[in-house]
């Protein structure tokens, strides 16, 4: 009797079962390799940054079509309440906390990224920005950054 061909299929079995090993092999070293990477990542870094960019994006005169910038409308920074007209333009107090509610302009509920898109649509005359855009992010992170809330003071027994 011969077992040639059952050598054969030994070998092509060990063959795979090899190919199995070293490609779960491989794909653990990414995994740690990525986990590595992401443990190295500074949250607070990362949020400042995003901040920093929506800064210069609040006064950028491309994010809109008509030379206008969010600063326009919203001054220092939207730290400040502002009269334009008839029309009184709040300061961004703790204004992540305040969203979603009624928009006069709009007439309507809008959540915070809403409200940022609207003005970039209508005063900047802009295209509005994709709900997953690193742009509209960073705007709502600097919008929120301007002045958040106060923590609550504890009483000390």
């Amino acid at each position: 009797m011969s077992y040639e061909g059952g050598d054969c299929k030994v070998k092509k079995i060990i063959v795979v079962v090899l190919v199995a090993i070293i490609a779960a092999g491989v794909m653990l070293a990414y995994a740690e390799e990525k986990k590595e990477a992401k443990a190295k990542v500074d949250p607070d870094t990362e949020l400042a940054k995003s901040v920093e960019r929506g800064f210069a994006l609040f006064n950028d005169k491309k994010l809109g079509t008509n030379g206008k910038t969010c600063n326009d409308c919203h001054k220092s920074g939207g730290a400040q309440d502002v009269k334009m007209g008839d029309m009184s333009i709040k300061a961004f107090d703790d204004l992540a906390a305040q969203y979603p509610k009624y928009f006069m302009m709009a007439e309507k509920v809008l959540t915070l990224d809403q409200v940022v898109n609207f003005c970039v649509t209508m005063p900047l005359k802009g295209k509005a920005l994709a709900w997953d855009d690193q742009k509209l992010t960073d705007l709502v992170a600097y919008c929120a950054s301007v002045k958040p809330a106060k923590p609550e003071k504890t009483e000390k027994k």
